[in-house]
C-alpha cells in the first residue's frame, strides 16, 4: 500500500515537472507586449548606438570619384586622328573652352580652376580596367602555372584590344563639391560640349569643302577663261555632293523637295548638256574670239605646247610599262625553265632536300613577280587614263571653226548661254549649303559621327549614396534592438516569476 502511495505521488510529481516545463506562447507574447516601452526603448537604444557608431568610428563610405568611359567613332581604325587629319589627343576633352562651356551649360556654380583640378581622362576602358588589373597581377605572380598564364595573356590582349578606342573622363566629386548626381550631369554635358566644339570646327569633315562664293562671270575677261572658271566650279560642286553622299543619313535627307541624288543628276546634266560642250565650242572657235582679244591665242599656244609635252611624258612611261611587263614574263618563263632543268638533275644526283628547297625559292621569286606585274599594270591603266583625258583636252584645242560650218555669231551664243550656266551654278551652291547645314543639324543632336556611350557614368568609392545607407543601418539597428529588447524583456518576465 505504501508503495503504490510513493508511485503516486511521483507520478504526480513528474506531471507537475512536465506541466512547469511547457512554455505557453500566448503567455510569452502577453509578457512581452506587457513590456512593450522596455522593448522600444532598447531599440531606439540601439538604433542611435548604431548610427553613433559609424558616424565617428567607422565613418559612411560615400563616393568621390565617377568614371564616364565613351567610345570614339572616328577611332575604329586605331589612328590618333580626327577624320580631317588634325592630330587628336585624350586631353581635347578636358580643354579650358569645353570645361567653360560646360559650366555655362550646366548651371552649376563652379569655378574653372576648381573643374580643371577635378577632372582627368585617359585613354581605357574603366569598365575593363578592374580585369586588366587582376590578370596584370596574375602574370606578375612567379608561382602561375604556364597553362594559366597563357589563357591569361590571351584574355589580357583580348581585354585591351576591346578597349582600344575608349576614354575615361573621371571627376573627383568630392574634391569639386557636388554629388554624384551632379557629376554625372556634368560629366555628360563635358563630353556633349566637346563633341559639339569639334563639329563645329570641322574635326568631323561636317565642313564640306565646298565654293562659299557665288559663281560670276568675269566682266572684261574672255569667254574662254569664263568657261574655264564655270567647269572648274562645276568640278568643285561635283565633289562636295560626293563627300556630302559619303556621310551616314545623308541618303534620307531632303531639302527644298531634294534629295543629294537630285542635285548629283542636276550637276551631271549641267556638265554634259551645257558646260562641256559649250567649252569646247569656245575652244573650237578661238580664232574669230581672238580677234577682240589676242592675248587669248598667246594663252592657247602656251597651253598646246604643255599638253603636248605631258603628252610626250605619259607616252613614254607607258612604254616603259610594257617593256618591264614584257621582261618580268620573259624571266618568269627562264626561271621556270631553269628551275626544272635544276630539279631533274637534282633528282639524278639524288638531293631531294635541296631540290625541294629550290622549288620554294622559285616559288616566291615567282609570286612577287606577280606582285610587282600586278603593281606595274595598275600604274599602266592610271597612266593611260590620264592619257585619254590629256587626248581629250587637246582635241578641244584643236577644234574646227563653227564659221565654216554654220552661219552663227559664236560670241552671242556663248554670252547668253554663260548668264544661264551662272544661275544654275550659284542655284546648286545653294542647295549644297543647305544639305551642309541640314547633315549639321544632324549630326550635333545624335553625336553618333564622334562618340557613343556604351554605359551610364559609373561612381565609384561607395555603392550607395549617404540617404540609403543611413536608411539601412537604421533598419539593421532596428532588427538589433528588437531582438536584444525582446530577450532583455523575456530575462525579466523570468526574473519576475521566480520570486
Amino acid at each position: 500500500m505504501s508503495q503504490e502511495v510513493k508511485v503516486g505521488n511521483m507520478t504526480s510529481a513528474s506531471s507537475h515537472d512536465v506541466d512547469r516545463d511547457e512554455i505557453d506562447l500566448v503567455d510569452l507574447i502577453k509578457s512581452i507586449w506587457s513590456q512593450r516601452g522596455l522593448v522600444s526603448g532598447i531599440m531606439l537604444f540601439v538604433v542611435l548606438a548604431v548610427l553613433s557608431f559609424h558616424s565617428y568610428k567607422a565613418s559612411f563610405s560615400t563616393a568621390n570619384r565617377i568614371d564616364y568611359p565613351i567610345s570614339l567613332s572616328f577611332l575604329a581604325d586605331s589612328k590618333p586622328s580626327y577624320p580631317n587629319g588634325t592630330s587628336f589627343s585624350p586631353r581635347d576633352l578636358i580643354t579650358g573652352r569645353v570645361l567653360q562651356n560646360a559650366i555655362s551649360t550646366s548651371g552649376l556654380e563652379l569655378t574653372l580652376e576648381s573643374l580643371e583640378k577635378s577632372i582627368t581622362v585617359a585613354p581605357s576602358n574603366s569598365l575593363l580596367k578592374k580585369s586588366e588589373d587582376k590578370l596584370s597581377v596574375l602574370l606578375a605572380d612567379a608561382k602561375t602555372s604556364e597553362e594559366i598564364r597563357l589563357a591569361a595573356e590571351a584574355s589580357l590582349k583580348y581585354l585591351k584590344d576591346a578597349g582600344s578606342g575608349y576614354v575615361t573622363v573621371s571627376l573627383n566629386i568630392q574634391e569639386l563639391g557636388v554629388n554624384s548626381q551632379q557629376g554625372s550631369f556634368l560629366l555628360q554635358i563635358v563630353v556633349d560640349e566637346w563633341a559639339t566644339l569639334s563639329l563645329e570646327r570641322g574635326l568631323m569633315n561636317v565642313d564640306i569643302a565646298r565654293p562659299l562664293v557665288p559663281f560670276t562671270i568675269i566682266e572684261g575677261s574672255n569667254l574662254i577663261d569664263n568657261y574655264d572658271q564655270a567647269s572648274n566650279y562645276l568640278n568643285s560642286l561635283s565633289t562636295a555632293v560626293l563627300q556630302l553622299s559619303e556621310l551616314s543619313g545623308s541618303s534620307s535627307i531632303v531639302v527644298n523637295r531634294m534629295s543629294i541624288e537630285d542635285v548629283q543628276r542636276r550637276l551631271t546634266a549641267l556638265g554634259d548638256r551645257d558646260i562641256g560642250p559649250l567649252r569646247e565650242f569656245a575652244y573650237s572657235n578661238s580664232s574669230s574670239l581672238a580677234e577682240s582679244d589676242s592675248a587669248i591665242q598667246v594663252r592657247l599656244f602656251a597651253r598646246q605646247r604643255l599638253l603636248d609635252l605631258e603628252h610626250a611624258r605619259l607616252t613614254k612611261l607607258i612604254s616603259s610599262y610594257d617593256l618591264a611587263l614584257v621582261q618580268l614574263g620573259s624571266d618568269n618563263q627562264q626561271q621556270q625553265y631553269s628551275g626544272s632543268s635544276n630539279q631533274n638533275s637534282q633528282g639524278n644526283s639524288g638531293q631531294f632536300d635541296q631540290s625541294f628547297l629550290d622549288s620554294l625559292l622559285q616559288l616566291g621569286t615567282r609570286l612577287g613577280a606577280v606582285d610587282t606585274r600586278k603593281q606595274l599594270f595598275e600604274r599602266r591603266i592610271t597612266a593611260v587614263e590620264e592619257l585619254l583625258l590629256l587626248e581629250k583636252e587637246i582635241s578641244i584645242l584643236l577644234g574646227t571653226s563653227s564659221s565654216n560650218v554654220m552661219k552663227i555669231d559664236p560670241e552671242v551664243i556663248l554670252k547668253g548661254a554663260l548668264v544661264t550656266i551662272e544661275k544654275d551654278l550659284n542655284e546648286i551652291q545653294q542647295n549644297i549649303g543647305q544639305f551642309v547645314d541640314a547633315i549639321r543639324e544632324l549630326t550635333l543632336s545624335s553625336h553618333t559621327q564622334v562618340y557613343s556611350a556604351n554605359s551610364a557614368p559609373q561612381v565609384r568609392g561607395g555603392f550607395m549614396e549617404l540617404a540609403p545607407r543611413f536608411a539601412l543601418f537604421i533598419v539593421l539597428g532596428s532588427l538589433l534592438g528588437l531582438f536584444l529588447g525582446i530577450f532583455v524583456a523575456l530575462i525579466r518576465s523570468a526574473l519576475i516569476n521566480s520570486k
